[in-house]
């Protein structure tokens, strides 16, 4: 039974269906690619002039201080991303590509590496465009490393996941694919080795993410994909008689299944997708998250499909899973419809304990919001968050809960942007580029930012993936997005210079030695005074990007020391006091006989 029926907030879900009706009318008949809404008539809780592509919003730049400076012509990054669009439009060319970061030379500070798409027919033999690493050198100041790193691929690249997968402590790369996909070894010189492992499916992948389903210490791999297509069958969608093209939505393509790869040790992977328990089911794959959602010590998977339910897979602790799907009440929205699913978040938004979801869909829809209520029930809380009006007119697509500001309370931010770049010639008031959004968190509510946020969200962009990360080490998270056709922007946080010294962090990674090294599917409790603050260790989340692993934890000025509690995969319970704030640590898994972890104080570079 679907998640309106279930949970009945039937009160709310009729106000947003008639505020849904009076600001958008009926749904017309043609169906946009990503996404089940066509495209609306904007929103009046989203202050956007929309007449020309690359304005700014109508509201004035932010009198004080703002939360992101764009930084990107600073960091010497000269990649642009080349989705393949051309007038045959391509079915992949409208979903775009993603941003790893990663510290992949160990040296501390952390690197970028940018997927990029090619025109069609695909040509194995084409020299450019290809897949880019950047590595960081200092400040904020990167080089190009590609051609001596080993990963310019030249395929078809959509989304990028790293994980350690052979636990010799270096990061390895897997890059989804419009065609086979590939696992790149990090061989710990700054090169990278193309190994033939057995995860090179050829099928459309999408997002990715490394996980321990069968708890032996070992990463696995998920791997979605969205459905079958081929270039030389191509539909034409739009308008034929006035020779109009747009790209062709979800339901003309049938979803694909996924894949599950198991790590059998030895370098090579097999496909456990039916022993594993998930071999019949199918879905438009877009974002995928791994975390200990349940928080029962085994690791569990939210998908969000396109015009499919979302997946939820529980963990058994028996080297498979439980299909959740249709009981969860995080498959549908508060009426029962399933949405567009595109990127995907994991977090404590609300400070209860639980682990909630998000997932962002398509325009003349919300970017839904599930509380967690236990026992494995979802619900859909999005209007109550106030988190409907301002993502209407957009098109959701990479995520992420953090708290930008170190208040203590998780923030929100969203790229968006359309998927056909022409939707004027039909008529549609349907700008290509829309304005990303960020939002405060406040307690159990968000408050939309605008221009708070920074000059970069008072203009309107292509975006598609991306990924935070700590970039200059001083303890808040920077904030990395893609573009379509477009370069990225790099959003370094200016919260800490802004707030002069008030707000302290601590921050934390991981590595598990009996549980898998990148400790995904760990669950960190974190304790300041009378506080307590939990938080997954994922794999994947967002959309076709793979952000920095490193947990970061906000302190008030009185909060004088850190507690770390640890619920490793598997049930292993490890802890430790008296860590100290302004400070970076590695936390390490202890042996069996132990129970406190092993703390070991870093300095990287730029830090405080």
């Amino acid at each position: 039974m679907r998640s309106w029926i279930r949970h009945g907030e039937s009160l709310r879900s009729l106000a947003i269906l008639l505020v849904l009706i009076l600001l958008l009318g009926c749904r017309p008949g043609t169906e946009p690619a990503g996404g089940g809404a066509a495209p609306g008539t904007g929103s009046s809780g989203s202050p956007v002039n929309r007449a020309v592509q690359g304005s700014a919003l109508s509201i004035p730049p932010h009198p004080g201080p703002v939360w992101f400076r764009d930084v990107t012509i600073e960091t010497n990054i000269d990649f642009r991303h080349d989705s393949g669009d051309s007038p045959q439009k391509p079915f992949p060319a409208a979903n775009g590509s993603g941003v790893a970061a990663f510290d992949y030379d160990l040296d501390g500070q952390s690197d970028l590496y940018f997927a990029t798409g090619t025109s069609f027919p695909l040509d194995p033999q084409r020299a450019s465009p290809v897949n880019r690493l950047y590595r960081q050198v200092d400040g904020i100041r990167f080089e190009d490393v590609t051609d001596h790193s080993g990963l310019g691929h030249n395929g078809y690249s959509a989304g990028l996941a790293i994980g350690d997968y052979d636990a010799d402590g270096f990061p390895d790369v897997y890059v989804t694919c419009f065609g086979p996909n590939c696992l790149f070894h990090n061989l710990g010189d700054g090169t990278f080795e193309l190994v033939s492992a057995g995860v090179d499916n050829p099928l459309w992948g999408t997002s990715a993410a490394w996980l321990d389903y069968d708890e032996d210490g070992l990463l696995d791999l998920y791997v979605c994909n969205y459905a079958k297509w081929t270039w030389e069958k191509n539909p034409y969608c739009g308008a034929a008689e006035r020779k109009l093209r747009m790209h062709c939505g979800p339901r003309t393509v049938e979803p694909e299944r996924h894949c599950l790869f198991r790590n059998r040790g030895d370098g090579t992977f097999e496909d456990a997708l039916e022993t594993a328990g998930l071999h019949e089911v199918r879905g438009r794959g877009q974002g995928v998250v791994a975390a200990d959602i349940n928080q029962d010590d085994h690791v569990d998977l939210y998908v969000g499909n396109d015009l499919n339910p979302n997946f939820l897979f529980l963990g058994d602790g028996r080297g498979g899973f439980r299909n959740a799907t249709e009981t969860s009440g995080a498959a549908y929205d508060a009426r029962g419809n399933e949405q567009a699913g595109m990127g995907v978040d994991v977090a404590d938004v609300n400070a209860d304990g639980q682990f909630d979801l998000f997932v962002t869909n398509f325009q003349r829809d919300y970017n839904t919001l599930y509380e967690n209520l236990g026992n494995d029930l979802f619900q859909d809380v999005t209007s109550r968050y106030g988190l409907v009006t301002d993502a209407l007119p957009n098109i959701g697509w990479g995520t992420a809960f953090a708290d930008f500001n170190l208040d203590g309370i998780l923030d929100l931010i969203v790229t968006n942007g359309h998927v056909d770049n022409n939707r004027e010639e039909f008529g549609e008031d349907a700008p290509y580029q829309e304005p990303p959004l960020a939002y405060l968190g406040a307690g159990k509510k968000f408050k939309y930012l605008g221009a708070e946020a920074g000059e970069y969200f008072r203009k309107l962009h292509v975006g598609r993936g991306l990924a935070i990360v700590d970039l200059d080490n001083d303890g808040d998270q920077d904030v990395v997005i893609t573009h379509q056709d477009d370069r990225p922007v790099i959003l370094r946080n200016e919260v800490l210079p802004a707030r002069q010294g008030q707000n302290r962090t601590f921050v934390a990674r991981l590595v598990g030695t009996r549980a898998n090294r990148d400790a995904v599917g760990a669950t960190v409790i974190f304790r300041a005074g009378s506080r307590e603050l939990r938080a997954p260790v994922k794999g994947g989340g967002s959309y076709l990007s793979a952000s920095d692993p490193r947990l970061t934890f906000a302190l008030r000025p009185e909060e004088q020391e850190v507690a770390v509690e640890v619920h490793w995969p598997g049930g292993a319970v490890s802890s430790l006091t008296g860590l100290q704030p302004d400070q970076q640590y590695v936390l390490i898994e202890p042996s069996a006989a132990q129970s406190s972890l092993i703390a070991h104080r870093v300095t990287p570079p730029g830090s405080p």
